[in-house]
């Protein structure tokens, strides 16, 4: 089926045989696990589709300002609120698509820590089980 991860493995004690509900717990953890590193390679793309927006407007606007110099139009340069206009049209789509990356990437880590904190539990029980059984048998 699959290999069980190290975070796992070493709380197993020798011979402690995992449920298939564990096992299953074991899957879903792994996946989500990758889920989470595959939108950490989305939110890097993201953001260097942002720097580079960022850094062709700011490119844009200074040789902007810096052709009206060349004219002699000392007037004229964008205010705060045209600046912020000009930003959030070109940059609106990249922060949503951040925003809502951040917002599975925060529900994702939670639902991995609790299946952490599930799956150690189970681990610690059949340990238990296992150590039982064992002293029975002996």
């Amino acid at each position: 089926m699959y290999s069980l991860p190290q975070i796992f493995a070493r709380q197993l004690n020798p011979g402690v045989v995992l449920t298939q509900e564990l096992n299953m717990k074991i899957f879903k953890y792994e996946t989500l696990n990758r889920e989470q590193s595959e939108l950490d390679d989305e939110i890097d793309k993201i953001r260097k589709k942002q720097d580079n927006i960022e850094d062709n407007l700011a490119e844009a606007l200074a040789e902007e300002e810096f052709q009206r110099c060349q004219n002699g139009e000392l007037l004229g340069t964008p205010n705060e609120d045209e600046l912020l206009g000009i930003f959030k049209q070109h940059l609106s789509r990249v922060i949503d698509k951040l925003a809502s990356k951040y917002e599975r990437k925060i529900y994702l880590e939670m639902d991995l820590r609790k299946m952490k904190t599930a799956i150690e539990k189970d681990i610690v029980a059949a340990n238990e089980e296992t150590a039982a059984a064992n002293k029975d048998s002996v």
